[in-house]
């Protein structure tokens, strides 16, 4: 069975329930934080659970894709993920809280990159880009997981509950679509005669700048995403909901501009939409640290979504295309790039410390500067599947 159209819509899907299952536990955090009777800050300890799993995970998911396929990666994946998502619910202290949130982190690795890569092949397959679209459905995944964790804590759905139901809706859907997917995602592909990946991966030095330049706006969109409420409440002297304006207007402009984003980039040229979306994250930013009342800086939000959008989705194109492994080049991008969203809202939080929270956003210009001067590593280079892998554009049905 050949890569189609109709599989880029059944990626699309993966892309949207891996994030549904992500963001359906984020949202039960303060329950669980309240059955455990967790101060903030052993809570933020727990918390690094995730990050710390997920960074260890993308240093050898790339061999696993490469080895096995990105279908039996993310495939198989799910289950692990499934079964990791029960686990947060069930600790009954926070040491054994910060390990299943380690075991989460392990989980999402090999399905991060798995559907990456895929979305990958299927858009060189049609002979056009399809990752801004797939990273716009993991967007709309994570407010639908969002809003339906929200409305199963407003009705009083114990955590432990709401996620095994999460569980099981995502590793059903997550196995149809993944089992109606060809085969041709199923192997290596044209990576099938290149030199044995090493187990433990390190960013690759032809994609080190490229790295670079995902590291410095997935740094801003980290820190916006933590620090955007506490900027407005503490600045600005917001209350809820308004507190919470400027991230929703964030995330709609970053979800819209990455549904839009292949048509642009498709249209403008990977670099120049680079350029553009760095621009546009940059003047959002200044925006929002220069700010005189809270309508500008959710507007300065509205900017810096679009700005942030399509920036990892254009890394992920160009990484896959570089020389070597598609599979280990984009877990090396996705380590380097998801350390930048991790630790960009610590890096705020101390900075805040010491010279105050508008000081503390103003740092983030730095690196957002930095990958609007490295934009022009995305340049996407010319480049096939093998025959085998390719087949026939068919016209299966979805």
């Amino acid at each position: 069975m050949a890569l189609s159209f109709a599989s880029a819509r059944l990626i699309m899907g993966l892309f949207f329930f891996y994030s549904f299952s992500i963001s359906s536990w984020l949202i039960r955090i303060p329950d669980i934080q309240q059955s455990l009777k967790l101060e903030p800050a052993m809570l933020s300890v727990c918390l690094i659970g995730i990050p710390v799993g997920l960074v260890i995970s993308m240093a050898f998911s790339g061999v696993v894709v490469e080895r096995f396929g990105p279908r039996n990666a993310f495939r198989y994946g799910f289950w692990f993920l499934a079964a990791a998502l029960l686990l947060p619910g069930l600790a009954s202290h926070a040491l054994w809280l910060f390990f299943a949130l380690v075991l989460l982190g392990l989980t999402m690795g090999p399905v991060e990159v798995g559907v990456n890569v895929a979305a990958d092949r299927i858009g060189v397959a049609l002979g056009r880009t399809i990752m801004s679209r797939c990273h716009g459905f993991w967007s709309l995944g994570l407010m639908a997981g969002g809003a339906l964790g929200s409305l199963a804590a407003a009705y009083g759905l114990e955590p432990h509950i709401h996620m095994a139901l999460v569980a099981l809706f995502v590793l059903v859907s997550s196995q149809i679509l993944a089992a109606r997917l060809p085969d041709a995602l199923s192997d290596n592909g044209a990576e099938a005669t290149a030199e044995k990946a090493p187990v433990f991966v390190l960013p690759p030095r032809n994609i080190v700048l490229l790295c670079l330049f995902g590291f410095g706006m997935l740094m801003v969109e980290g820190a916006i995403t933590d620090w955007s409420a506490i900027y407005l409440r503490d600045v600005f002297g917001a209350v809820p909901p308004v507190t919470g304006f400027a991230f929703t207007t964030f995330g709609l402009v970053m979800a819209a501009g990455r549904l839009g984003g292949d048509y642009l980039s498709m249209r403008f040229g990977p670099v120049t939409m680079a350029r553009v979306c760095c621009a546009f994250g940059l003047a959002g930013l200044a925006m929002m640290i220069f700010a005189t009342s809270t309508a500008m800086v959710i507007a300065g939000a509205a900017a810096a979504g679009f700005g942030v959008s399509i920036i990892f989705p254009l890394a992920v194109t160009a990484a896959a295309g570089r020389g070597g492994s598609a599979a280990v080049n984009v877990a090396a991008l996705s380590l380097l790039s998801f350390t930048g969203f991790l630790i960009g809202p610590p890096i705020i939080g101390f900075v805040t410390e010491v010279f105050g929270l508008r000081v503390g956003m103003g740092f983030l210009l730095l690196p957002a500067l930095m990958s609007l001067v490295l934009a022009g590593e995305v340049r996407v280079r010319a480049r096939r599947l093998d025959d085998a892998a390719l087949g026939a554009v068919g016209s299966e049905a979805a």
